[in-house]
């Protein structure tokens, strides 16, 4: 009966420790690899998961931008991205990660680095240069405990 409660215990005590599970990267090399999966899955969710915070304030400067557009040029950038004008007018920041990730199809500077396998890592800090074997670099920050990919200089 002891035997019975101390294993019981201890399954009860080890539970929440073998549970959790980081909400992000807690690498620069995790994070470019998270990244990796984003593009390659073209998941919208998980890439917006996966950028820093002033990636984040880029892109939704970016979509009320598209918002502002005289409705001559809203037509023209609807017909290109093969998108509604209405729908670009109202452009969330999931919304854009979509777009970005249709652009894979036809190569980006993002998904071209993440075809190539990581050779080195500068870190400076709460910064870090992930360098690919085409010698492309990346750029990511560290938001509390995780990295996060910073497209904010792109």
């Amino acid at each position: 009966m002891r035997l019975l409660t101390a294993v019981s215990l201890f399954v009860c005590a080890a539970l929440p420790i073998l549970s959790c599970k980081p909400q992000a990267a807690l690498t620069p090399q995790a994070a470019f690899h998270d990244l990796r999966a984003a593009f390659r899955s073209s998941d919208a969710a998980s890439l917006e998961r996966q950028l820093s915070q002033e990636s984040l304030k880029k892109i939704s400067r970016i979509a009320s931008l598209f918002s502002r557009m005289e409705e001559r040029q809203l037509e023209a950038l609807s017909g290109r991205l093969g998108l509604p004008a209405e729908r670009l007018k109202r452009l969330s920041v999931r919304d854009y990660c979509a777009i970005i990730l249709s652009f894979e199809r036809g190569g980006n500077a993002v998904a071209t680095a993440l075809r190539y396998d990581i050779v080195g890592v500068d870190r400076d800090g709460v910064r870090a240069l992930v360098r690919v074997e085409n010698g492309m670099e990346l750029t990511f920050v560290k938001e509390g405990p995780y990295w996060k990919f910073d497209m904010a200089g792109l």
